[in-house]
């Protein structure tokens, strides 16, 4: 396989979950999502609903200091702000993922933590509003009233984590090899078409 690593980005309720755990099923590979999140929280001992929590409170600026680069870069989490912390710890967890073989990693800044690796497919999957907004509903049980709230503070929530750990916006379509709409194309052909770039 030209790709053994697929880093998926996604906009809320854009069907990027299902994406990669249907990628992963095809490819016969694992798929790493939640698995993320939960790995980083046993070994900070807390919660992962606690690491969610600090993910929604992550600044724009939390690691770009000259003394926060150095101990993101060398692994190090003492002195580091939780939120540093849980970054450093994350990216510790989807590096060792990565060389236990192929896979599929979906969020948590994977495609940019990996991306000195020329075997990792970095895909970013989007979809328009009310495509969304019914996936939320039929998926995920939101409610109706609540819909606009919860697209606005899911993708708020992944856009700071992702600007304060790379320094970069998590949609700009320059940081991916791929970007698929979903509500354009479907979720099987979104499938489709990853599974053939990693075939190919």
């Amino acid at each position: 396989m030209k790709y053994k690593i697929i880093a998926i980005e996604r906009e809320y309720a854009s069907g990027g979950n299902e994406i990669g755990e249907k990628a992963a099923q095809r490819l016969g590979i694992p798929c790493y999502g939640q698995e993320v999140l939960t790995r980083a929280a046993q070994r900070m001992k807390t919660s992962p609903e606690r690491l969610l929590s600090l993910e929604e409170t992550t600044s724009n600026s939390l690691l770009f200091s000259l003394g926060m680069a150095v101990k993101v870069a060398t692994g190090e989490r003492d002195g580091l702000s939780d939120e540093g912390a849980l970054y450093v710890t994350e990216e510790q967890v989807i590096k060792e993922m990565a060389l236990q073989g192929p896979c599929v990693i979906v969020g948590r800044c994977a495609g940019w933590i990996l991306r000195e690796r020329k075997d990792v497919l970095r895909v970013f999957v989007h979809a328009d509003r009310e495509f969304r907004k019914q996936r939320a509903v039929t998926t995920y049980g939101v409610e109706e009233k609540n819909l606009e709230n919860t697209l606005k503070k899911n993708d708020r929530r992944r856009s700071n984590f992702y600007r304060a750990n790379t320094g970069m916006s998590w949609n700009d379509q320059n940081g991916y090899h791929l970007v698929l709409d979903s509500s354009a194309i479907g979720i099987d052909a979104c499938v489709n078409t990853i599974c053939s770039l990693v075939k190919s």
